[in-house]
């Protein structure tokens, strides 16, 4: 199987805005999907990501991550799938999507080192 990287992008100041239990069901549906994904075999790794960063350009480093945006990315998965087809039929039941989130799918280049 290809392997694949999830970027989720969405509003910077995400978690912020919602309750504890809006929170904590965001946390079980994202644990419910990562299970669905390990019985199909098609889970590797995931994490969510602060929200500050840097975006490093020609030397040059700015705070980031927003790169004329107003998203950031806010976690990632890894996923095994044999195709982009394939990959894109599983984010599609990722549960950020509900929320409004984007979610940028790339194949991970095998490299032989």
């Amino acid at each position: 199987m290809k392997e694949f990287l999830l970027l989720i992008r969405e509003n910077p100041s995400y978690g912020t805005e919602m309750s504890s239990k809006e929170m904590q069901d965001c946390i079980n549906e994202h644990i419910a999907w990562v299970e669905e994904l390990t019985k199909k075999g098609n889970y590797k790794d995931a994490n969510p990501l602060e929200a500050a960063g840097a975006v490093i350009k020609n030397n040059v480093i700015t705070d980031g991550p927003y790169i004329e945006s107003k998203e950031c990315v806010s976690g990632i998965y890894f996923l095994k799938a044999d195709s982009l087809e394939a990959a894109i039929e599983l984010v599609k039941d990722c549960p950020d999507l509900k929320r409004g989130n984007t979610i940028e799918v790339r194949e991970i280049m095998q490299m032989d080192v």
